[in-house]
């Protein structure tokens, strides 16, 4: 195995938080999908996902969650924020997988999580209690294709291989912001 090219445990563990991300939005309100960065179209989409549709998303090879790691004091005590308890304790286990994995591989955290070297250092500088105080923080957890309308219904398709040759490379581009309404096609 090459530094470039990550480990099959890797992207097996990137696929099951994958999962555990999408299987909690399922589980949430419309207003409250749209909060971690989903729009309203993708948001109806992932509402009435079924079981399959859901596993064939989460097979995207990278993650599908954005996490925002800000500096959190030595002293904060994990206390339980403006977050529900199933978000925190989803926000717990992708950050404690996040960890795992930059401590493994920089590289592969980065590649795969979409995290900035900041983070990716903050991760393996954190310990099991920096891990639970950063999962009781606000706006830790967004979907990390929200602001791509077209990304999640695509993903949710039938699969079809040209689609997943594109979604593919899309979902590998250093991170770009599309202007509003841009075809990602």
């Amino acid at each position: 195995m090459t530094p470039t090219e990550p480990s099959s445990e890797a992207v097996a563990e990137v696929r099951q938080l994958n999962r555990l991300f999408l299987e909690f939005l399922c589980d949430r309100a419309p207003v409250s999908i749209e909060r971690f960065g989903l729009s309203a179209r993708a948001a109806e989409f992932l509402r009435c996902a079924t079981p399959d549709q859901i596993d064939r998303a989460a097979r995207f090879p990278r993650a599908l969650f954005g996490l925002s790691l800000a500096p959190v004091p030595a002293a904060a005590l994990p206390v339980l924020g403006a977050t529900s308890n199933r978000e925190q304790v989803v926000t717990l286990v992708l950050l404690h997988s996040a960890r795992n994995l930059a401590r493994i591989s920089g590289y592969w955290a980065r590649l795969l999580l979409r995290l900035d070297d900041e983070s990716v250092q903050r991760l393996r500088a954190a310990g099991v209690e920096d891990i639970v105080a950063m999962s009781s923080a606000d706006g830790v957890l967004s979907a990390a294709f929200g602001v791509l309308d077209r990304v999640l219904p695509e993903l949710l398709a039938e699969p079809h291989p040209e689609r997943w040759r594109r979604l593919l490379l899309l979902g590998f581009q250093p991170d770009i912001l599309l202007p509003a309404g841009a075809d990602t096609a």
